[in-house]
């Protein structure tokens, strides 16, 4: 048997676990119900526990993202790390969702949305996963300065579903519509875990970010959350 991890996220609109062993997809569970988070996650982890038998590692999405289904999150993976006795990781929630599209692409992601608030990741997708082209960050009413981008780039998330945020991001602005899976999470954490980059279970936390004091350009104001 080769290197297996567990990953698991309810930071958006998708409570999701996953399972993989060397990077192969062993099991994944998705609903669209996050906020059921705290009567099924434990659940579909002891399915997978039952079935796959423990993973060597964990790797739970941290947000940004909802507060309730975050914390949920992140405190079911330091509770089974300790009871476990495996290492854990945290990845971004958002640079996790970036890796559903197919890799060579530019890709940004939004999640939470609340009128003109809601959380930004912009994130290029390679052979080996998602790289931050800049920080993930909290958007309240206008996107940061560097956009739009003359890149073709995709948009996932309630931004792919407004034209008028498409406009901004860019000319070459595509929406795809794909929801994040466990077994992406899992993904994410687990080229750091086999290298030791692991997270103390008493210091894992989630990401709550911040909306930016000082936003300067790009207003976007309306479309659905």
């Amino acid at each position: 048997m080769g290197f297996k991890v567990m990953g698991w996220d309810a930071s958006g609109p998708v409570l999701t676990v996953g399972y993989i062993d060397d990077g192969r997809m062993m099991a994944s569970h998705s609903m669209r119900q996050p906020r059921l988070a705290g009567s099924h996650l434990v659940a579909w982890i002891e399915e997978a526990v039952e079935i796959l038998g423990r993973p060597d590692a964990i790797a739970v999405g941290v947000g940004p993202g909802s507060f309730t289904g975050v914390r949920i999150a992140v405190t079911a993976a330091k509770a089974l790390a300790y009871s476990w006795k495996v290492p854990v990781k945290g990845v971004s929630s958002l640079a996790a969702w970036a890796r559903a599209v197919t890799p060579g692409h530019r890709v940004v992601v939004s999640s939470e949305r609340r009128g003109p608030a809601y959380y930004l990741g912009y994130y290029y997708v390679g052979a080996s996963g998602a790289e931050a082209l800049m920080p993930d960050t909290a958007v309240s009413g206008h996107l940061p300065p560097r956009f739009p981008v003359s890149e073709e780039v995709l948009v996932v998330g309630p931004l792919a579903r407004d034209p008028e945020a498409l406009r901004l991001i860019g000319p070459k602005a595509r929406p795809v519509h794909v929801d994040m899976s466990g077994v992406e999470v899992a993904l994410e954490g687990w080229s750091a875990l086999q290298w030791g980059k692991t997270d103390q279970p008493v210091a894992l936390a989630p990401a709550y970010l911040r909306p930016p004091r000082v936003s300067v350009s790009n207003e976007v104001t309306h479309g659905g959350s």
